[in-house]
């Protein structure tokens, strides 16, 4: 099997904004174990725990990220269909007190997920995903502009993936992963204080879809070891009306975000532990009432589990 995986990072003139993925840095996807003429009930699941040091974000609004959630089966069909939920929390924090830790805000992120296994290399997914983010000490004075700022998002999708396996990349054996992802908006709220700023940037209220390729490559293989490369991207279009069906007619604006990361993987039977490196891009963050751009360089340890989090 032979795929071309291309990287599209070309930025459009006008952005503003697009969704902060817990989850950008991993594929959520079961492991499949065969056919099979029983269904089973609660029979796996996962997590996964991050802790992110970041460098040269604005106002060090990145300073600090902190990701745990899990990953749990409702039921499974055949061996190659499933039906799974995951929860999962992201932490932000800067650098602004004595301890170099305060944290500024907090994502919830939850799905329910069809998961189907149509061949040894292809497989897809369709559900809905719930994420918001509110503050956590942003109220603190001199936050922004020297007033108090405050920035709450939330929204919701309909969402899928096509997800495509192979042990080669463009001819050489480079096992990989790689999946197009997309999300049709039904639900979004963008509320900010001061409210003089609320129709600056982005609105949330007034988004789209959102669309992207990601992959993650194993460039080296060792007994209990790799080093891989990941990368993952997403555009995002927004209209201009605010109502349901009117923001669907013409799309105002289009944005993107990317995430990349190298590193080192120790993997078992039951989990793995990563040591990475890599940058990240986020045309507005929601952490304040005005968009500003989080582009920084970042280094972590993320632990999963092999059962429902793949590669």
């Amino acid at each position: 099997m032979k795929y071309l995986f291309v990287l599209l990072l070309i930025i459009p003139l006008e952005v503003r904004a697009g969704p902060v993925w817990p989850t950008r840095s991993f594929l959520v996807q079961p492991t499949w174990d065969g056919h099979a003429d029983t269904t089973s009930l609660f029979g796996h699941g996962g997590y996964w725990a991050q802790v992110q040091r970041g460098f040269g974000s604005d106002s060090a609004r990145w300073a600090w990220d902190i990701t745990m959630g899990a990953i749990f089966e409702f039921a499974r069909w055949n061996g190659d269909k499933s039906l799974f939920g995951f929860s999962g929390m992201e932490l932000t924090a800067d650098l602004n007190d004595a301890i170099d830790f305060r944290p500024r805000g907090a994502f919830w992120h939850e799905g329910l997920v069809y998961a189907a296994k149509e061949s040894s290399d292809f497989e897809w997914q369709v559900g809905t995903i719930y994420t918001c983010r509110h503050d956590i000490d942003n109220g603190d004075p001199g936050q922004y502009s020297d007033v108090f700022g405050e920035r709450t998002l939330i929204y919701g999708s309909l969402s899928g993936k096509a997800i495509w396996t192979s042990d080669r990349l463009l001819g050489l054996a480079v096992p990989t992963v790689a999946w197009l992802h997309g999300d049709l908006y039904y639900l979004g709220e963008d509320y900010r204080l001061p409210r003089s700023d609320e129709h600056l940037g982005t609105d949330f209220q007034a988004i789209e879809w959102s669309f992207g390729e990601a992959f993650q490559s194993k460039l080296a293989n060792w007994n209990a070891s790799s080093l891989y490369l990941m990368v993952f991207t997403d555009f995002t279009a927004f209209g201009r009306d605010t109502n349901f069906f009117g923001r669907f007619s013409h799309i105002a604006k289009v944005t993107f975000d990317g995430h990349a990361e190298l590193g080192f993987e120790f993997h078992g039977v039951a989990g793995r532990m990563q040591v990475y490196a890599g940058w990240e891009h986020w045309e507005d963050d929601g952490a304040v009432p005005i968009p500003r751009n989080a582009q920084f360089l970042l280094a972590g340890i993320r632990i999963t589990g092999t059962d429902l989090i793949r590669f």
